[in-house]
Order: structure tokens, then sequence, then C-alpha cells
């Protein structure tokens, strides 16, 4: 089963928000591209039906799994 990813990752000047490896937003904090990240990946698994997660650069090249839809 396909899924979708959205991932906030941290830039120079704020940080940038992915989907499906696609940039598409930027934002000046974090907890704004997060909320947006959330509001998309569940209206996408609403909406469509697919499972959509929503992933958050960590330290060290890690990423966390802050959300999950589906």
């Amino acid at each position: 089963m396909k899924r979708s990813l959205l991932l906030l990752s941290q830039t120079r000047d704020g940080w940038k928000l992915f989907d499906d490896g696609r940039p598409v937003f930027w934002f000046p904090e974090k907890e704004a591209g997060l909320e947006v990240a959330k509001t998309i990946a569940e209206t996408r698994n609403f909406y469509s039906g697919l499972p959509t997660g929503v992933e958050v650069d960590g330290d060290q090249a890690s990423f966390e799994r802050v959300a999950s839809y589906g």
C-alpha cells in the first residue's frame, strides 16, 4: 500500500516542509510548520484514505515520527 510522508526539516533560515521529497513550504518557526504538516496529513488521509506520516528532523540526521494518520 502506498504511503505519504511529510517531513519538516530545519534549514539555516527556518524550517522547510517536504511532501514526499518535494519542498512545498517554508516556515520561520517549527511550531507553525508542524501545525500545517499535521493538517495536511490529516486532510489527505480523510479525503483520499492515503496513510500519511509527519516526521521532524531530529538530532544527528535522525527523524522523529510525530504524527501518523491512517
